[in-house]
């Protein structure tokens, strides 16, 4: 399995544990065409775990403005990040990236809490 393959893979898992999650799943229910979003998501991981993609971006990853009208919780970002690191506790397949994944999750939980200052 390739890299990118692996990267969709865990994208794909989580997000089908993320959207039937008891706290967070409602932030989910806005997103009509999950088959659309997948992608997007996996190539900003793809971005951000090999240094680029080679998907086709219709627009400019700007997570800021996308999450903000979410008013995400604190607890909700920790929710977030439980099911996403759990995703890669279980799935061994890459050792490599799946250690730099849960730096670059970590690295994002300070982001997040810096700019939503909860």
């Amino acid at each position: 399995m390739s890299d990118q393959e692996w990267i969709f893979k865990i994208v794909h898992a989580f997000y089908e544990k993320a959207r039937h999650d008891v706290l967070i799943s409602y932030h989910f229910r806005h997103i009509k065409n999950f088959d659309e979003h997948i992608p997007r998501i996996a190539a900003f991981w793809e971005i951000q775990l090999l240094g680029g993609t080679n998907r086709v971006l219709t627009s400019p990853f700007d997570m800021f403005k996308v999450h903000d009208p979410l008013l995400i919780k604190r607890g909700e970002l920790g929710r977030w990040l439980v099911l996403f690191r759990g995703i890669l506790e279980n799935d061994q397949d890459n050792k490599i990236l799946n250690e730099k994944w849960k730096e670059k999750l970590t690295f994002f939980e300070g982001i997040f809490l810096r700019h939503f200052s909860f």
